[in-house]
């Protein structure tokens, strides 16, 4: 599963390559891309998930989850193979004015709803669909259990954006080979998530699917070695809307919610003229 996300990225790339060489300037600053890969870390706000399938109709308010870093081991986080595996992020970049930056890429982050807590719940869910569970709610509290429902965005919370950045440089070297620059920047794009969901013990069948929007805004701070080279660090936050989530993969059962999200990650790079 992780090749799929190594393929989506390789042609992010590609795509964003071709966008480049599609255009035509005789000005430096248009010749100028970047590309650059991270790890991320990333908390959310409470939500409302809503689940609707055959024989039930339930939501559950302010329901708490996670993101799911995966342990730094070098045999993975620098091994070709398994870059895909814990929380990345990719992107590419043009800049089309003096301090202006389009990017294309995405935050492969990871929501977990944890299994531990108490939560409201209203809907109705009948005996067909759960002899245990069948009842009719109305803001009553239930346990979240596994066997009541399993939710996870783990591979992943993929967000797929389209970024504008205005960068100032707030430092340079006499020998302008070294630098530090200061990014602001706002993305908007698509949530294309694969939802591990289990539903009164059945899980689903994990589909890739396009669930939603989301928006964010940032601030970033790059460091230039070498003039090619650099380090960044980044802030985001944004919300995430979520209106039509694959759970069962059957016809007209899915889920829907809506969440906010702050993020932070760091990202090596190289940034090059054509």
């Amino acid at each position: 599963m992780h090749l799929a996300h190594l393929r989506l990225t390789l042609l992010l790339i590609i795509l964003f390559s071709l966008s480049g060489w599609s255009q035509e300037s005789s000005k430096r600053h248009k010749e100028t891309f970047y590309i650059c890969w991270g790890y991320n870390r990333s908390a959310f706000t409470t939500s409302d998930i809503r689940m609707v399938g055959n024989g039930y109709d339930y939501t559950l308010f302010d329901v708490r989850a996670a993101d799911k870093p995966l342990p730094f081991d070098p045999k993975v986080y620098f091994h070709p193979g398994k870059l895909s595996i814990p929380q990345f992020n990719v992107r590419g970049g043009w800049q089309f004015k003096e301090k202006l930056w389009l990017s294309l890429g995405y935050d492969h982050m990871k929501y977990v709803v944890r299994n531990d807590q108490y939560v409201r719940i209203s809907g109705v869910i009948d005996s067909t669909a759960s002899t245990h569970y069948a009842g009719v709610y109305t803001n009553d509290e239930i346990f979240l259990s596994g066997d009541f429902l399993a939710f996870e965005h783990t591979d992943g919370l993929n967000f797929i954006s389209t970024d504008l950045d205005y960068a100032q440089t707030i430092w340079k070297s006499p020998n302008e080979r070294f630098s530090v620059e200061h990014r602001l920047g706002l993305s908007l794009g698509i949530l294309y998530p694969r939802t591990d969901v289990i539903v009164f013990g059945e899980r689903g069948p994990n589909i890739w699917n396009l669930a939603g929007v989301g928006m964010a805004a940032k601030s970033q701070l790059r460091c230039y070695f070498f003039s090619h080279f650099f380090i960044e660090g980044v802030a985001k936050a944004g919300r995430i809307n979520l209106p039509k989530i694959q759970t069962t993969g059957l016809p007209g059962e899915f889920a829907q919610q809506k969440f906010s999200f702050i993020e932070g990650f760091w990202v090596i790079g190289y940034q090059f003229n054509l």
